[in-house]
């Protein structure tokens, strides 16, 4: 079932509580906000702005546009702020900023990533409501910052991802060399998932170059993982699986097996997509075993997915087809649903529709796949290869 934001009938409070951070973030007043406005060729009075902000009405699609414009964001932004709102309704057990921080770092670990962001939500509202913060109560900030952009970017919000993340650097001097490099290479990671490979190798490049000369360990492990991934994305991929295998040992060497379990399965499609498919597939079904045994329902939605396209390489629809059920079912499962995996699933749905010309079949996995890209910041082959296909029907329409 999909997440339904839990707004009244005017506005929304999550909304407004996302634009009060947006002007405080710039330092604006209303009023300066209304002067940016009109210089964006809006119109949007303070007395306006002040009722969004309190939630007592919604702006509209042009008022949204011209504030995405003043406070230099996305419109999807807003759009997943509300949606975000689902789990406000989630009960936490603690109102005190640390505890809050570790229950929530726990659920991401458990890969509950709703439940970590409620609970990085809750710490900053209170973080952010004090006044004349101590050096500690800034470094605590900075940590909620970038593990609520580590659940965000999970939960498919990557813009708002990369927002914490630019809110936490902002104050680096405040920060400690650890959480700054936890910064960086958090933000090269959802530049790498938004597609922006060059940006991203350079920052996990930097990331790792600051994690050596910290001695931080995992987080020179993290960047390299980057690395790995951007190597894969440009087609190298024997250089990938090897910059993989290096990554995994030193995430189980850390007592990271979520990590460990996630980098294998992308050995094993990395051997699928070199067209070594049975060794792809030995790898794959390995990985999803862990994942299963570790509870962690994402890996194994994805393990499926690679394997229902390691069927579809071996022109086995069949084996495919079921595949990409039992993937669709970990994936829609829940409030965190993976619309990532779930595209993947549909894509390749969609390609086994048209080689067999059933026009039903195509129809239908067309009409999900437009659905899905709807809901998708993440850029990935697939989803480039379906833009392209939509520009040229577009372009002959």
């Amino acid at each position: 079932m999909e997440p339904q934001a839990a707004t009244n009938h005017n506005g929304s409070m999550r909304l407004g509580t996302y634009l009060r951070r947006l002007r405080s973030g710039y330092g604006y007043s209303l009023r300066r906000v209304e002067e940016r406005a009109r210089a964006e060729g809006g119109e949007i009075d303070n007395s306006q702005l002040s009722r969004y902000e309190k939630g007592i009405c919604y702006p509209s699609f042009d008022k949204l546009r011209v504030l995405a414009s003043v406070f230099n964001v996305s419109i999807q932004s807003f759009s997943d702020v509300v949606e975000l709102e689902t789990y406000e309704q989630l009960d936490l057990q603690s109102t005190e900023p640390k505890q809050l921080l570790a229950d929530g770092t726990e659920a991401l670990r458990s890969g509950d990533s709703g439940r970590a962001f409620a609970h990085y939500e809750r710490a900053l509202e209170i973080l952010l409501d004090q006044n004349g913060m101590s050096p500690e109560k800034r470094e605590l900030l900075g940590q909620v910052r970038v593990h609520q952009a580590i659940a965000l970017g999970r939960l498919g919000k990557l813009s708002l991802a990369e927002q914490e993340l630019r809110n936490a650097l902002r104050a680096s001097e405040d920060l400690s060399p650890a959480l700054r490099i936890r910064a960086v290479v958090t933000l090269a990671g959802i530049h790498a998932q938004q597609g922006e490979r060059f940006l991203s190798e350079l920052e996990a490049g930097r990331a790792f170059e600051m994690a050596q000369a910290e001695s931080e360990d995992r987080m020179a492990v993290m960047a390299l993982h980057i690395l790995a991934k951007v190597l894969y994305e440009q087609g190298r991929y024997r250089d990938a699986i090897e910059r993989f295998r290096e990554t995994a040992k030193l995430y189980e060497e850390c007592g990271d097996q979520f990590e460990a379990i996630r980098v294998r399965v992308n050995i094993g499609a990395n051997y699928v997509a070199m067209g070594k498919v049975r060794e792809g597939i030995r790898l794959l079904r390995s990985a999803l075993e862990e994942a299963r045994i570790g509870k962690h329902r994402r890996l194994e939605a994805l393990s499926w997915s690679h394997l229902g396209e390691a069927y579809y390489q071996s022109n086995d629809p069949k084996r495919a087809r079921k595949c990409f059920r039992e993937s669709d079912m970990l994936a829609g499962r829940g409030q965190d649903r993976h619309n990532d995996v779930l595209f993947l699933n549909a894509y390749y749905e969609w390609k086994m529709a048209g080689t067999e010309d059933n026009p039903t079949r195509t129809k239908i996995a067309l009409g999900r796949l437009k659905m899905l890209r709807s809901t998708l910041e993440r850029r990935f082959p697939e989803v480039e290869d379906f833009d392209r296909y939509v520009e040229r029907r577009r372009a002959h329409a």
